[in-house]
C-alpha cells in the first residue's frame, strides 16, 4: 500500500471516529446515553461528556491534513 493511501485512510478513520465521539458526547448531554450506562452520580456522566467531547473534538483536528491547515493561514 503506498504512503500516500495509507496517510489517508488514517485520517479518514480518525475524522469518523472524532464525528462517533462527538455524537456519543451529544446523546449523554442529552440522556439518551442513560439507556445504555448507568452512571452512579451526575458527575460522572458529565465527566464522561466532557471527556468524550474533547476527545472527539482532538480526533477530527488530528485527522485533518496539514496541507488544508496551510491553506487557512493567513499569514503565508
Amino acid at each position: 500500500m503506498e504512503q500516500s493511501t495509507k496517510n489517508a485512510l488514517q485520517n479518514l478513520s480518525l475524522t469518523i471516529f472524532g464525528i462517533f465521539m462527538v455524537y456519543v458526547a451529544y446523546m449523554t448531554a442529552q440522556g439518551t446515553i442513560l439507556n445504555y450506562i448507568d452512571f452512579a452520580d451526575p458527575l460522572n456522566e458529565m465527566g464522561f461528556c466532557f471527556t468524550s467531547f474533547l476527545t472527539g473534538i482532538m480526533c477530527i483536528f488530528c485527522g485533518i491534513p496539514q496541507r488544508h491547515w496551510n491553506k487557512l493561514n493567513p499569514f503565508k
